[in-house]
């Protein structure tokens, strides 16, 4: 495989965008593998930092990585060449992370981790081996030139009984170039801490196992053999058994052959130019990884639109159904809750123009006045408009309203909430506010009463002032005829009169002329009439579609923008390495 340089370090600016992006995470878990939508946004929250950091500095970290009691602390010492990390029988001896960097080596710029805080110490004031302590990094500063460009880490057990301990020792096992895995005779067959070492051999990280306080009848091809039950193959990583050494091991240890030879490794690899080193293939490998991260999360977020889309459309199927329901239910209380008004105004528009208005209602209380005491005639009703409105919200249930949205939240529930009760979507869709209840039903239609009112008041408004002179003295001298039209008209549209008035009216009903029919009845009220009906059919529907919105909302809250794509797609191309494939 060809290798090529590559591009610029990537900078702190290079990931914020995807970084706060991963913050704030939103997906409503609609599409298929969108479970796995946390769990990546997790890992790459925290590799894509580690990246940043590791990418501008030039030195090689080696981490020790190991279990309770397997001596990991004797062995960094050995390395360090002194005595740094506490050790000794005292179960566990590293309460946090230790670590021994060079004095030129600032590690506390940019550290990646928020919640362990770096802590230098110079050697010269060290006064005896340290344990750590938790949330800190204490880095021991030497001046030793041959370990310059060299972090040798001490990490808190990785089988620690305090979450905090193996959490630790994870991160850092993220910023390790090169993971020296310490295990013992005693423990060297459990399973629990292979998981780590057999995660970072897949990655292709370079890793030595140390088995330490070994008998003489353990052999290589032993572990060799436990390590594949744990399916990690000992040709992915540098073995080396180190011998039991009675009493404390410290001085004997930096004499074993194998640390030796670790030693001679780091040492050499951080000062050759010869071939790829640990670091500059730790950095192709977190590359490539992020990448395919970053290309599965560009993936899901792809498939997650096109899934809140699709939903978003049978949505409207449903919507548009539970419309054509209620039009349906609604359409006959259409009527008898509108014409009121209309009689109420048109009355008023004639009386202004009929001169024998009050000689006309003066003959027809006298002949309808018996008939409405006994009960056969109901009284006139007010045409207030508070009254007008009153009258609507006691006659006017809103048990077809409510029903066809009780319905439809059934429908949404049923047909459209995630399988997964986890998903995002499945707990919006149930959040308070999402459902409209009985109030707001009431109150949203109320609202639409309102529009209504104000709208047949202006209608009749402007229909009043458009009358030209002519047409007023047409009126006047018709003045019989118009006030025969007002009964006719109540009785076309429901209004004050029974059907008793209408017989009464229909008395003078050979008096109208066509003329006096065609000049309002026949056009300006079907108008009215037909642009109220289609008025009032919008405003339910309107009920339908807030109801509609509220899940729409819900859906386009939590799915991924094309921002959020491009953000995702811009990084993957600053991530590319020229000449190395994306396997």
């Amino acid at each position: 495989m060809v290798r090529e340089q590559p591009k610029a370090p990537l900078a702190s600016e290079d990931i914020r965008e995807v970084l706060e992006l991963l913050k704030g995470l939103q997906y409503p878990g609609l599409a298929p593998g969108a479970r796995s939508l946390p769990g990546l946004a997790e890992g790459l929250s925290e590799l894509l930092p580690v990246m940043v950091y590791k990418e501008g500095r030039s030195s090689l970290w080696a981490v020790l990585l190991g279990g309770t009691g397997t001596g990991k602390s004797s062995i960094f010492n050995a390395l360090c060449g002194a005595q740094i990390s506490a050790s000794g029988v005292e179960r566990p001896k590293t309460s946090g992370s230790v670590g021994f960097v060079h004095e030129d080596e600032d590690i506390a710029q940019g550290f990646p981790f928020p919640f362990i805080e770096p802590v230098l110490i110079p050697l010269e004031e060290l006064r005896g081996p340290i344990s750590g302590t938790r949330g800190t990094f204490q880095a021991v500063r030497h001046s030793a030139q041959e370990l310059k460009n060299l972090v040798l880490v001490d990490t808190p057990d990785v089988d620690s009984i305090e979450p905090f301990n193996r959490l630790t020792a994870e991160k850092f096992s993220y910023l390790a170039d090169v993971i020296v895995f310490v295990t013992s005779q005693e423990k060297y067959a459990d399973e629990a801490p292979y998981q780590l070492l057999k995660r970072e051999t897949a990655r292709g990280k370079t890793c030595f196992l140390i088995v330490n306080k070994v008998s003489e009848d353990i052999t290589p091809d032993e572990v060799s053999r436990t390590l594949s039950l744990q399916e990690v193959t000992s040709e992915s990583l540098t073995l080396a058994l180190i011998p039991y050494i009675p009493g404390d091991p410290s001085g004997s240890l930096a004499d074993q052959k194998s640390l030796k030879d670790l030693k001679r490794f780091l040492i050499e690899k951080i000062n050759s130019d010869k071939g790829p080193s640990p670091l500059s293939r730790n950095r192709d490998i977190n590359r490539l990884r992020a990448a395919g991260n970053l290309k599965e999360l560009d993936r899901l977020f792809l498939l997650e639109q096109k899934a809140a889309e699709e939903w978003k459309g049978r949505l409207g199927d449903l919507s548009s159904k539970a419309s054509r329901e209620l039009i349906s239910l609604e359409e006959r209380r259409f009527a008898s809750e509108s014409r009121e008004y209309i009689k109420t105004q048109i009355r008023a528009f004639f009386d202004r123009y009929d001169l024998l208005a009050r000689p006309r209602r003066f003959v027809s209380d006298l002949v309808l006045f018996p008939l409405r005491m006994i009960g056969v005639v109901k009284n006139r009703v007010s045409g207030s408009r508070e009254e007008i409105l009153e009258r609507m919200k006691k006659k006017g249930s809103t048990s077809p309203v409510r029903e066809t949205i009780e319905k439809l939240n059934r429908e949404v529930l049923t047909d459209l909430s995630p399988f997964d009760e986890d998903a995002p979507l499945h707990r919006a869709m149930r959040q308070e506010g999402i459902k409209l209840e009985q109030r707001e039903i009431e109150g949203l239609i109320m609202q639409q009463h309102e529009m209504l009112l104000s709208w047949l008041e202006d209608a009749f408004s402007r229909l009043s002032k458009g009358l030209t002179g002519s047409r007023k003295w047409g009126i006047y001298t018709t003045s019989m005829l118009w006030g025969v039209m007002v009964l006719a008209l109540e009785t076309v549209v429901g209004g004050g009169f029974t059907v008793l008035d209408a017989i009464f009216g229909s008395a003078l009903a050979p008096f109208i002329t066509k003329g006096a029919v065609e000049l309002f009845a026949t056009q300006e009220i079907k108008k009215i009439t037909r642009e109220l009906a289609s008025r009032y059919r919008e405003g339910l529907l309107a009920i339908v579609e807030e109801q509609r919105r509220r899940y729409a909302d819900c859906v386009d809250s939590l799915a991924p923008g094309p921002e959020a794509v491009k953000a995702v797609q811009r990084l993957q191309e600053r991530l590319f390495l020229k000449g190395l494939e994306n396997g």
